[in-house]
């Protein structure tokens, strides 16, 4: 059979096996999310701030006054006092103060911005300037910030000598001796050499955006609710959730395989959503194919139509071309061979068929191959329907891959097997989060001989049975058509 001129500019850009391209990282929203929240956090720590501490102690043993420490308190955050240690810093510092820490001032003092350099870095000081008693009222604790840590240490300690000099000129200026108790320098200045943490307005938004984001991620990743079993005619049905199942079957329990194409066949056109669709079974994977092949030639009537074999292992699929050493998805799944030299024209349709290959993999390994959703999305961008036969799908490896394209997965089980068999694959297609599923009920056929002729023979099993079905099918529908 000679192969197919197939020449679309998305295939021709499909990226090479073990092309880097194919699994370039991208960031999910989730992850972007969370970047920015980090780096909001970074953010807040700027402009970076560090805090000294100093004292300065009442020289008397027993507890002061309790008007004493305010007084002295009072004085400290005096700006008058401000403005004396900003004297006593050098003009670099006088000068990085000034500057302040990229923020400006608020309120009253917002004015500073147009004073004198001595103004507004004394002012700066003031506006981050903390003092509280301690020991009982025996001493004062003076914290101030800087834009750096050797600049917070010079400051508090230009803070307290600044004051003891202005203590020791008031009391030599007295004519009285002073009742206030002689104060002296207490623990030298330390400072913290990390940064001081955001503001606690700051820190409150940043815990609410992160509790905020971790709720809606758990929300998003919880396993929705499977619904069901349920009854109708019309696919899919829409149920609460993210999922849309549908049981198709007949008034007596199970559907033939032309009945039940039909049915999917029509819906399918009817709704123009469908474009990838992937047909499956645990337990009867000829029929399964065999679905797959005549649903694919009856959508070619009108439209343009794929199949895809990924069962090495079929009977049915290995027969689509007539050359059986013909390339097909194992070669396109490793890269040696193109889209042009894999697909083939059926016999039997105007529909397109890549065949399984001469390499190919039987049973659910091939689910696994890491270029098969890239292939898939490629012919979706060509074709108006993608019809996947696929092996079992139940524990397969990479079906998270699959249902990331949205495909439509229609699940074969026999009107034979227990009730809870079908339910049983859904829920393993509902764990590789395939949202859109169609549990198709096929009727199996009476165990009986076909004819005298067939006496003495074996009885044919379902899958024989569902080929000859579909055999005589379009063999009939193309001799009438011819």
């Amino acid at each position: 059979m000679a192969h197919t001129d197939v020449a679309h500019t998305d295939m021709a850009q499909a990226p090479a096996a073990g092309g880097w391209s194919a699994r370039a990282w991208r960031p999910s929203l989730w992850q972007v999310a969370w970047l920015a929240l980090l780096l909001a956090v970074v953010a807040s720590f700027f402009p970076l701030r560090f805090t000294a501490t100093t004292t300065i102690a009442f020289d008397v043993g027993a507890q002061p006054p309790a008007m004493a420490a305010r007084g002295v308190a009072q004085v400290l955050a005096s700006r008058e006092l401000a403005y004396k240690a900003v004297d006593r810093l050098g003009s670099d510092d006088r000068a990085r103060l000034a500057g302040g820490f990229g923020i400006r001032l608020p309120g009253a003092r917002a004015d500073a911005e147009e004073r004198p350099e001595p103004v507004r870095a004394a002012w700066r000081l003031l506006d981050d300037l903390n003092v509280t008693t301690i020991n009982g009222g025996r001493g004062l604790r003076l914290t101030l910030s800087a834009p750096t840590p050797s600049l917070a240490l010079r400051a508090a300690d230009a803070y307290v000598a600044a004051f003891l000099a202005l203590d020791a000129e008031t009391r030599a200026a007295a004519d009285e001796p002073a009742t206030l108790p002689t104060l002296r320098h207490g623990e030298s200045a330390h400072v913290a050499f990390l940064p001081d943490p955001p503001r606690p307005l700051a820190l409150a938004l940043l815990l609410a955006a992160a509790v905020t984001l971790l709720l809606a991620q758990r929300n998003a990743a919880a396993e929705p609710e499977v619904e069901g079993p349920l009854t109708g005619t019309d696919l899919p049905l829409e149920l609460k959730g993210s999922h849309r199942i549908a049981w198709l079957g007949g008034p007596d329990g199970g559907l033939e395989i032309e009945p039940a194409v039909a049915r999917l066949a029509a819906q399918m056109a009817r709704s123009g959503t469908s474009s990838l669709v992937i047909l499956t079974s645990d337990d009867l994977p000829e029929a399964s194919a065999a679905c797959a092949v005549a649903l694919a030639r009856r959508l070619s009537d009108e439209a343009r139509v794929a199949l895809v074999a990924l069962d090495g292992a079929s009977e049915n699929l290995a027969t689509l071309v007539a050359d059986p050493w013909s390339p097909g998805m194992s070669e396109l799944l490793f890269g040696v061979a193109g889209f042009g030299e894999t697909i083939h024209r059926d016999a039997h349709s105007r529909a397109h068929v890549i065949p399984p290959g001469r390499d190919a993999r039987g049973g659910p390994a091939v689910i696994g191959a890491e270029r098969l959703a890239l292939v898939l999305e490629s012919l979706k961008r060509t074709y108006d329907y993608v019809v996947v036969a696929a092996p079992s799908l139940s524990g397969a490896n990479g079906g998270e891959r699959l249902s990331a394209l949205d495909p439509l997965v229609v699940c074969l089980s026999a009107d034979t097997a227990p009730s809870t068999a079908a339910v049983e694959s859904f829920d393993a297609l509902a764990e590789q989060r395939f949202a859109r599923v169609v549990m198709l009920c096929l009727a199996l056929p009476p165990a009986e001989n076909e004819g005298a002729e067939d006496e003495g023979r074996p009885l044919p099993t379902i899958d024989v049975v569902a080929s000859r079905s579909l055999h005589r099918e379009t063999s009939m529908r193309y001799a009438g058509a011819a």
